[in-house]
């Protein structure tokens, strides 16, 4: 193969042992876990790294000082809120590490089909013009190419 980025070769097992840790994750998050709109995720005020040093100080501060705060102002929440946060942070960190490695890996996979195919086919239409055998193949290979290509320019506009 003239490009060769990545090579995994997993197999079923393995892609079921994965399969077996999202479902874990996802069986313990999905009870708790909040579903915003598009709206919603632009609206929100969220806490920035910069602002996260700002948040933590202040929750200890208002925990210091919470019986002289309004009786319905939850401190105990918002300092069970802040902790929650940092723990799943943290998990999420290490969850998008691992989200990248599969990333980068199926998009190097994919540039390895993509480049050899397109290797592979020039090779078709050199072998063709020996053997006009291929004329079908080719014709085919060429129409779902010129299909993408229309849909890519009408996806544009």
């Amino acid at each position: 193969m003239s490009q060769n980025l990545a090579e995994v070769n997993f197999t079923e097992q393995e892609l079921a042992t994965m399969r077996e840790g999202l479902e874990m994750i996802r069986s313990v998050i999905a009870p708790r876990a909040v579903s915003l709109t598009p709206k919603q995720r632009k609206s929100l005020v969220k806490m920035g790294e910069k602002s996260r040093n700002f948040c933590s100080q202040a929750v200890g501060g208002l925990q210091t000082h919470a019986d002289s705060l309004p009786k319905d102002f939850d401190v105990e929440g918002l300092a069970t809120d802040l902790a929650d946060f940092t723990a799943l942070d943290a998990f999420f960190t290490e969850f998008d590490e691992v989200a990248e490695m599969i990333d980068d890996t199926t998009k190097a996979l994919s540039s390895d089909v993509m480049v050899n195919t397109l290797v592979g086919v020039s090779f078709l239409k050199a072998l063709n013009k020996l053997k006009p055998s291929l004329d079908k193949l080719l014709q085919d290979l060429s129409g779902i190419r010129r299909s993408k290509s229309a849909t890519k320019k009408k996806e544009a506009n």
